[in-house]
């Protein structure tokens, strides 16, 4: 064998091994990439979700207080002094999992977030008794906002979590489901699933 073939063999051996590791290492990459994709999507879903849950909390006991204040006639009445331990307690949580969907939302749907906690944040204000003429109408333009904005919140998670038909619409209970339920005595109760 003279040097010349020896030299090609010599070379292709280390451009094989070059390309081998080449090719690792951007299988390593791309596995990388998928995992932390993989990653994203449960922490991201988990924080839009827990967000979801605790923002719900706060809207359904605003609701019931409202009710016991003569304003929100479709909900189990529940008392300012009940309730509004249960709502700072709702309000409490509602702010640790918003640190969730700071961290792991993308902008859209942290605008959106941003957007459900400020008309949720109004209902509250008629329910701890902070808005002097707490009318019948300001209240149901409130809630209409709230429930508008939790829309627009899911469709933005589900788009930020590429869940196709991201586009929801408003669900509404019947009034007579709604007077039937037993009332809730706490936040985690005021919670029904599928809401």
């Amino acid at each position: 064998m003279d040097v010349t073939q020896q030299l090609i063999t010599v070379g292709a051996v280390l451009a094989g091994a070059v390309l081998s590791f080449l090719g690792s290492g951007l299988n390593d990459r791309a596995r990388f990439r998928r995992d932390h994709a993989a990653k994203l999507f449960e922490q991201r879903s988990a924080a839009y979700a827990a967000y979801g849950r605790a923002i719900k909390a706060c809207y359904q006991l605003s609701n019931r207080i409202a009710a016991s204040r003569g304003l929100h006639a479709q909900t189990p009445p529940l008392s300012p002094e009940d309730g509004l331990p249960q709502l700072e307690a709702a309000a409490a949580q509602r702010e640790r999992d918003w640190e969730h969907v700071l961290l792991l939302g993308d902008p859209a749907s942290v605008e959106a977030a941003r957007t459900w906690h400020r008309s949720v944040w109004l209902m509250e204000w008629y329910a701890h008794g902070w808005i002097e003429e707490a009318d019948a109408a300001g209240w149901e333009e409130a809630v209409a906002t709230a429930s508008r904005a939790r829309t627009e919140f899911y469709a933005a998670a589900r788009r930020s979590l590429d869940i196709p038909d991201a586009r929801l619409t408003d669900g509404v209970w019947p009034v007579e489901w709604m007077m039937k339920r037993k009332p809730a005595t706490t936040a985690a109760e005021a919670s029904p699933k599928g809401h």
